[in-house]
């Protein structure tokens, strides 16, 4: 490893949260946000980016599930984010599932790993003339569903990870629960935060807790996960009523 991948982090954006990770992401390493739908996934990896490009770097969302408007139009309403604006400023890049040359491999109904691998050649190709510090998927199984053995699901989700270490981006991808693929992603990525809901009486928290960082300690608690009109944050106590 490199010694900027020991010593540089990446402030995410999360008030709370880098404290959790001891200053936040390792810059150039691929970070998932795993949780069921609701949990607030979408909202953690675009304040990410929103982060960037505030600071002027360029950022790039990457939609594998819907069309792009659908989550700027989301962002603006429920956070005044305008992610819109940072694209006219050059700041942010979305490639989604309405690029063209991802429909037209679709059309043809190629194999699931070759669909993988021509968005794998897209994604760098992007990166390499965007150049971005930082990047968000949302959210990755859609890639990954259709693929039946583990030993080639896990080598090409390997594979997409590499793509964001080796330009040494910092990436954030989210995950929903679904036919155990979420295990299969987290277990080759650098860092894994887990977002949920308890139910304690009659009480919804939202909960948040780093389940994995590799090569750093983190703080090893179950936080309440915050969602207000300014976004998400992390407070410093339980979600578990005493």
């Amino acid at each position: 490893m490199s010694e900027a991948y020991l010593s540089e982090r990446i402030g995410t954006g999360i008030p709370g949260l880098d404290e959790m990770l001891r200053g936040g992401y390792f810059v150039g390493t691929a970070n998932v946000i795993s949780g069921d739908s609701g949990t607030g996934k979408t909202i953690f990896g675009t304040q990410f980016i929103v982060e960037g490009a505030k600071k002027g770097e360029n950022v790039m969302c990457i939609i594998t599930s819907e069309e792009s408007k659908s989550i700027v139009r989301e962002m603006k309403t429920s956070f005044n984010w305008d992610l819109e604006e940072y694209v006219r400023q050059g700041k942010l890049t979305f490639v989604d599932i309405t690029d063209p040359s991802l429909r037209l491999q679709k059309s043809v109904e190629i194999a699931p790993s070759e669909l993988i691998k021509s968005f794998k050649k897209l994604v760098e190709s992007k990166i390499e003339d965007i150049k971005p510090t930082r990047v968000f998927i949302d959210s990755i199984e859609a890639l990954f569903l259709a693929i039946e053995s583990n030993y080639k699901l896990r080598t090409l989700i390997d594979d997409v990870f590499s793509v964001f270490r080796k330009h040494q981006v910092t990436s954030v991808i989210t995950v929903g629960s679904m036919y155990n693929l979420d295990n299969m992603v987290e277990y080759g990525a650098d860092s894994v935060i887990k977002l949920g809901r308890i139910i304690t009486g009659n009480n919804l928290q939202r909960s948040i807790y780093i389940m994995k960082m590799r090569g750093s300690g983190t703080i090893n608690e179950v936080r309440v996960l915050n969602i207000s009109d300014n976004g998400m944050s992390v407070l410093a106590q339980s979600p578990y009523l005493e």
